[in-house]
């Protein structure tokens, strides 16, 4: 065998680092073949392989220093080596050139499709729908003095959309011509206002109007927005007996145009599939009450975020301005969560049906008693704390539910199912993801978004907004299926009524909800410029379902945290209201330079002044609705005012009080104390009297199981 002279250290070393590149270029070769065409992503790629590649020669260097070749092969590998890696430079510069060329195009395509998508959404249709006999000339008089001044809110809160008016005024059968006065839907505010200033208040006959043929007309209309809103004004209801209890209709079962009472659901319906929001002033709510109970069974469907919206203002017309403006505001909202829930529905679980009650008094019907294990944050932890490590200290607990394996809601991520605790008569609400990983760590991500909003609402509210927030109590729950697998699922409160989108984890703000925005806003101060709070929505202010953006890049909060970006795009949309400057909250470089005017301002005051001051239940675990009294010194729930921030339910718990011996070593004291007062508060009940409780408690205090 001839000899072979021992390969050179330097030559070794060559081959190993150009086999090496090889590999690494081999392998961005066929990266470039399998991801999109993005010459970005195609650069952090290569980027990152080449980072592989210190280790890839750490790992040849070894071989090769244990397996030595002589130096005629290993010159004959390097030149092998040489050729090849030159040829895949060249394939991947000519697929980065082509790379770059095709992402400009579809970038250039998506944009256009984007302007084009945008236009069509930023539309809203408001028809004014009023009642123009005898008695409404105060509501027709208002509606002329303030159409102008509704635009122009509109026009500024939504810059850029487009915004059409109609108006379509109805009387009765016995009016002849004049049954119905309308105006189609119109850019030109001043023809709207014309139109109105002639439409005189007369006529009428009996009590109840031909309100069926106005919404009959209604549905008829040229709707093509995107928000479309219908607004009604009237002091009567419709005709047929079924509607009201007026002796004197003198169509209590037909009417000339042979309808019945049976076509208002047809009616109500083609509105409903139309999206239309309808909502109803009521001036005389006596008079058209059970007119409305009734509209509101046929229309509603709340899967579909549809329900009557029902404003009782009686003859207080100055409300028009404000409640027209929140109104559509409102309807703006909802078109928004219709189109988030439309863009996943279509593509995630399509064949998944969703009902539409929930009959809560059958939950033994809907399967096995089921007991799960709960796990909740500690809301005995600082502010500080919580922001930092949200998920210490769990509190855990058992629950024996029954759970409809059907939900009623959909949204963009998670499904709504309905949950019931027969122990503590709870209506609850479980949430599962639609898709990705089913795992506990995902469930416990959304319960630690939640419990930071919640903590930094609980310090928001120490500085006496004009109106309080809110956010559910939420757990994580661990089911053991039958089959012997595991199902998690958040679990919260049910609460009944209208979830409104106030702000989205983008650059959509309902400025109307002042207190809303203004939290945000302060969460990113309170929590020193770490993160911010925002896609806040619920029924008025009692929120579920937060996101967090956080600035720390390493901590990140799940696939919606948009880290500073979203935080910019916040701020960049967010001008400061009276209650920022009531909370003194400074000013982000984003931020736009307009101020809000004063007429603006006043009347975010009177909304604000008329909400509803509601939160949840302070006890751990209740997810009871209580209403603030206005002075802020106490809290009342339906029936009783309290000032510890408690329900009733809760309040009766905590009359039982327990006596026990102190556990301390040498001490004998027989203490009293309320075992609901801790439990309420996320602690352990004391086994030591208050002497001794204080010492030891800090190290020793156990798990909170809450009944």
């Amino acid at each position: 065998m001839a000899y072979s002279p021992p390969t050179s250290t330097r030559t070794r070393e060559r081959l190993e680092r150009e086999n090496a590149r090889l590999l690494v270029e081999r392998t961005a070769a066929l990266n470039l073949n399998s991801i999109p065409p993005t010459s970005t992503r195609t650069r952090e790629r290569l980027s990152a392989l080449e980072a592989e590649n210190a280790a890839l020669r750490a790992a040849g260097a070894t071989f090769f220093s244990t397996a030595p070749r002589t130096a005629g092969r290993t010159r004959v590998a390097l030149e092998a080596a040489r050729a090849e890696n030159a040829k895949l430079q060249a394939s991947a510069l000519r697929k980065e050139a082509r790379t770059s060329t095709a992402t400009l195009e579809a970038l250039k395509r998506l944009e256009a499709e984007n302007m084009r998508r945008r236009s069509e959404l930023q539309t809203i249709d408001v028809l004014y729908m009023i009642d123009c006999t005898g008695s409404m000339a105060p509501w027709i008089r208002e509606a002329a003095a303030k159409v102008v001044d509704v635009a122009q809110h509109i026009s500024h809160k939504f810059q850029g959309y487009k915004v059409r008016f109609g108006f379509l005024g109805y009387r009765d059968f016995d009016d002849g011509s004049d049954r119905f006065t309308e105006l189609p839907f119109t850019t030109n505010v001043a023809e709207l206002q014309a139109k109105l200033d002639v439409t005189k208040a007369k006529g009428g006959g009996d009590g109840p109007e031909d309100v069926l043929g106005a919404l009959a007309k209604a549905a008829k209309l040229p709707w093509s927005a995107r928000t479309r809103v219908l607004y009604h004004i009237a002091d009567a209801p419709s005709h047929f007996s079924q509607f009201n209890d007026d002796p004197g209709d003198d169509y209590p079962s037909t009417d000339p145009d042979g309808r019945s009472h049976l076509d208002a659901g047809i009616i109500l319906r083609a509105l409903g599939e139309l999206n239309i929001d309808y909502h109803f002033v009521q001036a005389k709510k006596t008079y058209t009450e059970k007119m409305i109970k009734e509209f509101s069974r046929m229309y509603d469907n709340k899967p579909a975020l549809r329900v009557l919206q029902v404003l009782d203002l009686g003859w207080d017309t100055t409300k028009f301005l404000p409640t027209v403006v929140e109104t559509i505001t409102a309807s703006v909202s909802r078109t928004i969560l219709r189109s988030e829930s439309e863009s996943t529905s279509s593509t995630v679980l399509p064949d998944v049906p969703l009902i539409t009650t929930i009959d809560w008094g059958s939950a033994d019907t809907w399967g096995d008693l089921v007991n799960a294990r709960s796990m909740s944050c500690n809301p005995a932890h600082s502010l500080q704390v919580v922001l930092d490590t949200p998920l210490e200290d769990l509190l855990k607990s058992t629950m024996d539910i029954y759970i409809r394996m059907q939900p009623f809601a959909s949204g963009t991520q998670r499904y709504a199912f309905p949950m019931y605790e027969p122990h503590n008569n709870r209506r609850l609400v479980a949430k599962v993801f639609k898709r990705g990983p089913a795992d506990r760590e995902n469930y416990l991500e959304v319960m630690s978004t939640q419990s930071i909003a919640y903590k930094l609402a609980n310090e928001f509210n120490t500085r006496r907004p004009p109106r309080p927030i809110d956010f559910l109590d939420v757990r994580v729950l661990e089911i053991r299926r039958p089959s012997g697998g595991i199902m998690y699922v958040t679990v919260e409160p049910f609460v009944e009524g209208n979830y409104v989108k106030h702000n989205n984890n983008a650059n959509y703000s309902n400025e109307l909800k002042v207190t809303a925005q203004a939290y945000s806003h302060f969460t990113w101060e309170a929590s020193n410029n770490q993160l911010i709070v925002v896609d806040l929505q619920g029924v008025e202010y009692i929120m579920t379902d937060p996101v967090i953006h956080s600035a720390n890049p390493l901590k990140d909060f799940g696939s919606t945290d948009l880290g500073l970006e979203g935080i910019n795009l916040f701020f960049s949309n967010h001008r400061c209201n009276f209650v920022c400057k009531h909370l003194g909250l400074g000013r982000h470089p984003c931020q736009p330079s307009g101020e809000i005017s004063t007429a603006t301002e006043d009347m975010h005051r009177i909304l604000e002044a008329a909400g509803p001051r509601e939160v949840n239940c302070a006890a751990v675990g209740c997810g009871r609705i209580i209403t603030l009294t206005t002075n802020r010194a106490s809290a009342q729930s339906k029936t009783k005012s309290k000032a510890n921030g408690l329900c009733d339910a809760c309040n009766e718990r905590l009359k039982e009080k327990h006596r026990a011996v102190c556990e301390e070593p040498g001490c004998d004291v027989m203490f009293e104390f309320q075992p609901y007062w801790f439990t309420a508060k996320g602690m352990a009940v004391p086994k030591r009297c208050s002497e001794h409780r204080g010492k030891r408690n800090a190290k020793q205090q156990s798990k909170v199981v809450i009944n």
